[in-house]
């Protein structure tokens, strides 16, 4: 498989092509600057040559200057020349700065008797000349007659300008390789912290994402974080739907376990029912002996006992997920007053306080003996972890379409760590619990269309059971309130 090349190559790449670009275009100028000035400088030669034959065209008296004997102006501005005795009186005739190399040519010119040509930097520019001999030598004569033209040729006006567009080409190309070189560093120290973040997430989605100042790797470190929380929530949804099916799993064993208990218990347990009220009916008969008190006495507790393992067998198929008893309008504030009246005296001797508030408004349709039960649990529970002295306050909030009774301790509550089992059946941190009570109260108003659910902020624990106002029966009965 052929592999993708990484961005640093094309970064070097675009580098690369710059500085030679660069080098090029500045080469490139400076062979036109060149190749201008030897051409003036050729020019100027071959004016030179011109000029310096017209003087020597002249009669042998005459002193002419370039372009007096042809009577025209010379043919580049700036030239000088003439007819000199000897070197000093060519240099005498002939500019300031162009004195000493006119003098040296000059001397050589009259030595050697030959023309001899000039070409030499003078003050920012070139001097072209020629200096020769006029006439033939002499023996014995006085100095020379030399004839000379020369010109300084300066640089083209356009010149430095194109200097300067060379700097500015040599600086672009620097400007390219450093912008290069930083956007290369910055895209691999980004892309380097993203793979360590991708190498960090691996282990832990909860690993935070930099973000790189490069716009493009900034937007793909967005979409990692975004997918990382995404994945996080479906992790938790997972868990929790893994726990919930745990839980319907253990409810499901449960309530086939109910369902037998309850085939093979409550037979019995009304046919026992039956007996001991047969008995105690009996009692009322005329010409029946009456029954010993202490015999009377244990019949009725017995019977008190089979009810109350009725209602825990009720209790068990609620938790199992059968369904509750007809619903009739219920009252919750006044069920809530009157189930906080039950228990206060059992309160009081645990040294805890009860305060009932807050009205229910409208009446809920509602099975009243469960929620009662529901009520009663959670009354129980807050007062038994309440400590000495404290007050469990129960609040009744109506909120339109909705009911919250919130009941509020100031017990330790439960440990976070096993906070999540709260309400699964037959959990309980007490050593004479049975572990059902939360989960039937969470039964019951799950099965009114509720939920409970705990809290705990600072040293406050609080339980809220939720109802949904459904459709009210219209006649009233028997399970409206249970005092």
């Amino acid at each position: 498989m052929k592999l993708p090349r990484p961005i640093r190559h094309g970064l070097l790449t675009v580098a690369v092509l710059g500085i030679f670009t660069a080098a090029l275009s500045a080469a490139a100028l400076y062979r036109v600057i060149a190749f201008s000035m030897a051409q003036r400088l050729e020019r100027a030669r071959e004016a030179v040559g011109e000029e310096l034959a017209l003087i020597q065209s002249a009669g042998p008296g005459e002193n002419v200057g370039p372009g007096e004997s042809a009577g025209a102006p010379p043919a580049m501005i700036g030239m000088r020349g003439g007819i000199g005795e000897g070197a000093a009186g060519v240099a005498a005739r002939a500019p300031g700065d162009w004195r000493a190399p006119l003098r040296e040519a000059a001397a050589r010119a009259e030595r050697e008797w030959r023309p001899v040509d000039i070409e030499t930097p003078n003050a920012g520019a070139v001097l072209v000349g020629r200096v020769e001999p006029r006439g033939p030598a002499t023996a014995g004569a006085g100095h020379p007659r030399l004839a000379w033209v020369a010109v300084a040729i300066k640089p083209s006006v356009y010149t430095q300008s194109w200097r300067l567009l060379v700097g500015a080409l040599t600086l672009s190309a620097l400007l390219l390789v450093a912008s290069a070189a930083r956007a290369l560093i910055i895209f691999q120290r980004g892309a380097g912290r993203l793979r360590t973040a991708l190498g960090a997430l691996a282990s832990d989605l909860t690993t935070p994402v930099p973000r790189p100042p490069v716009r493009e790797l900034s937007d793909v470190a967005d979409g990692i974080a975004t997918l990382a929380r995404r994945l996080v929530e479906a992790r938790e949804i997972q868990e929790r739907l893994g726990r919930d099916l745990a839980q319907q799993e253990r409810l499901v064993a449960l309530g086939r376990v109910v369902a037998g208990v309850a085939h093979e218990v409550r037979n019995p347990l009304a046919s026992i029912k039956l007996r001991l009220d047969l008995a105690m009916a009996a009692e009322g008969k005329p010409g029946a002996p009456p029954l010993p008190a202490p015999v009377a006495q244990a019949i009725a507790h017995a019977s008190s006992e089979i009810t109350r393992l009725d209602r825990l067998v009720a209790d068990l198929l609620i938790v199992s997920g059968r369904a509750l008893g007809p619903r009739q309008p219920t009252d919750v504030a006044a069920l809530l007053r009157a189930r906080a009246e039950a228990l206060a005296p059992w309160g009081a001797l645990r040294q805890v306080n009860l305060r009932v508030s807050g009205a229910g408004g409208p009446p809920v349709a509602a099975d009243g003996d469960a929620l009662a039960r529901a009520l009663d649990n959670l009354l129980r529970n807050a007062i038994e972890a309440s400590p000495d002295g404290g007050t469990v306050t129960a609040t009744v909030l109506d909120e339109g379409g909705a009911l919250r009774v919130r009941i509020q301790d100031g017990g330790a509550g439960v440990p976070a760590g096993r906070a999540g089992e709260l309400f699964e059946p037959f959990f309980t941190t007490k050593p004479e619990g049975t572990g059902l009570g939360l989960a039937i109260s969470r039964a019951i108003a799950r099965a009114h269309g509720g939920d409970v659910v705990y809290a705990r902020e600072g040293d406050v624990t609080r339980f809220e059971l939720s109802l949904t106002r459904g459709a009210v029966p219209a006649s009233g009965g028997p399970g409206q309130a249970r005092a």
